[in-house]
């Protein structure tokens, strides 16, 4: 009785491990070329991102270790476990894109854009424009 009880509860908690890996839009991932990095949570849609407080809850949003500015995911939709699309607008309002996320079978992200303005971010005075396409990976922090 006791190794049933203990295998039942063996396979819940297996379960609910799987059950959580099964979010890959609820992370945050980089790409060291640009040093940009995507933290998001296209499930619950609840990522307060840091000094934009008054925006409140949002499905994620874009930063650069090199620059303050964010880019906000304001809304995303899931399209399958391995496909999401997001909109993306700038800390100003004034500009906007669509992009598609994709989790790749090794783990990594791919950032596609589809249309609008370019994502960029400043830099050093300079503007760096980030490509249309990138790969993103997980933080290995």
């Amino acid at each position: 009785m006791k190794k049933s009880l203990f295998l039942l509860l063996l396979s819940l908690v297996t379960l609910h491990v799987a059950a959580q890996e099964q979010k890959p839009f609820n992370v945050e991932i980089y790409n060291d070329e640009y040093k940009i990095y995507i933290k998001m949570n296209l499930y619950d849609k609840d990522i307060i991102a840091p000094d934009n407080e008054a925006l409140g809850k949002l499905d994620g949003y874009f930063g650069s270790t090199q620059s303050s500015s964010k880019w906000f995911i304001t809304s995303s939709r899931i399209i399958n476990s391995k496909t999401a699309e997001i909109e993306v607008i700038n800390d100003y309002g004034s500009e906007d894109f669509t992009a598609v996320i994709k989790v790749g079978n090794d783990g990594s992200y791919t950032y596609e854009k589809k249309g609008g303005s370019t994502l960029k971010f400043a830099v050093m005075s300079k503007w760096q424009k980030i490509p249309n396409s990138l790969t993103f990976n997980k933080s290995q922090q």
